[in-house]
């Protein structure tokens, strides 16, 4: 496998509000360095006063858009822009429609996904055959998480995992004066049978006199059970990947995974036989941002330097689902 797309644009946005793991820890009657010791997480980023998802999302569009030397009020049909979200300010229409909307990209083709950790390893795929096949010119690639309203503050399990913020990157058919990425490959499996793994239920709809009052549950996670799964599937998936692109583990010069926490990922790659060298972790001041993580942390490494032309790059990503993919990209 191997299609040469221009790596166009990235671009990231983050809560404006830090919250320190220790401090939260302290609250709860818990000693200091709880969270930080189960979890690796230092701090997190969530929501300001005037921030939600979708100007989070918006802002990361933004400034992928100004990465590529785009206006986003001239982009059109040729445009498809793949939205991943997790929190919502809409029931309807879907989040993409509406961060679209709301971004006044009125000719651009939308497409909005659930948003749980590994679809942007599907997203990819979608806009790798979209613009093999020359459906589109570009794809915009979004995500935007703000797990913080569906989280029991006193439970320990979740309440200090998770942050918000928003990805996005641009890719496109022309490659000329722009970052070349081959994708060299690309695998992802879903596990429905594990699907109660981490959910939101609804546990009442009632209809009022002004509209609907919706009862919905604490997030609730095994995030164990979720760890040993994927441990039991991910080997698969990377093999899959690798031999697609015909690479070796120590071919891959940069590993961009998603990040859930960071002890997670300390225990697993040595248990995957990954190269934590080559592996950032953001997730330490972060926290754990769903499907945003993935797109947040290539953005980083970018900025960062470590997407010089040529690099190796492992993207991986599992989650809720259970769902988990892999790409395998030269960029």
């Amino acid at each position: 496998m191997e299609i040469s797309l221009g790596l166009s644009g990235l671009g990231h946005a983050l809560g404006s509000t830090v919250i320190s793991n220790r401090d939260l820890a302290k609250s709860l009657g818990m000693p200091n360095d709880w969270f930080v010791e189960r979890t690796g997480i230092e701090e997190r980023r969530i929501c300001g006063a005037d921030e939600d998802v979708v100007s989070l999302g918006a802002a990361a569009v933004t400034r992928a858009c100004e990465d590529a030397s785009l206006d986003p009020d001239r982009l059109g049909n040729e445009t498809v822009l793949i939205h991943i979200q997790n929190g919502f300010t809409h029931l309807t229409p879907p989040a993409g429609v509406v961060l679209a909307g709301q971004m006044d990209l009125s000719g651009v083709r939308v497409l909005g996904l659930d948003g749980v950790c590994a679809e942007p390893i599907a997203a990819l795929e979608l806009a790798t055959l979209m613009l093999s096949s020359g459906s589109c010119e570009r794809v915009i690639i979004s995500a935007a998480v703000d797990f913080l309203t569906y989280i029991n503050p006193k439970d320990p399990d979740t309440a200090g995992l998770f942050g918000a913020g928003a990805g996005a990157v641009i890719i496109s058919k022309d490659t000329t004066d722009i970052q070349e990425m081959v994708v060299r490959g690309i695998h992802w499996e879903s596990h429905t049978e594990h699907w109660q793994m981490g959910e939101v239920d609804i546990r009442h709809l009632c209809k009022t006199d002004i509209g609907v009052d919706i009862a919905a549950g604490f997030y609730e996670m095994k995030g164990q059970s979720l760890y040993r799964q994927a441990l039991r599937v991910l080997p698969h998936v990377i093999d899959t990947v690798l031999g697609q692109a015909d690479w070796k583990n120590e071919d891959v010069e940069l590993i961009v995974i998603h990040q859930p926490n960071t002890k997670m990922l300390q225990l697993g790659s040595k248990r995957l036989g990954l190269n934590l060298d080559i592996m950032p972790l953001p997730v330490r001041r972060l926290g754990n941002m769903g499907p945003a993580s993935l797109l947040v942390n290539l953005s980083l490494a970018r900025d960062e330097g470590r997407l010089a032309p040529g690099t190796r790059v492992l993207l991986l990503a599992f989650g809720l689902g259970f769902s988990c993919g892999a790409a395998a990209v030269e960029v």
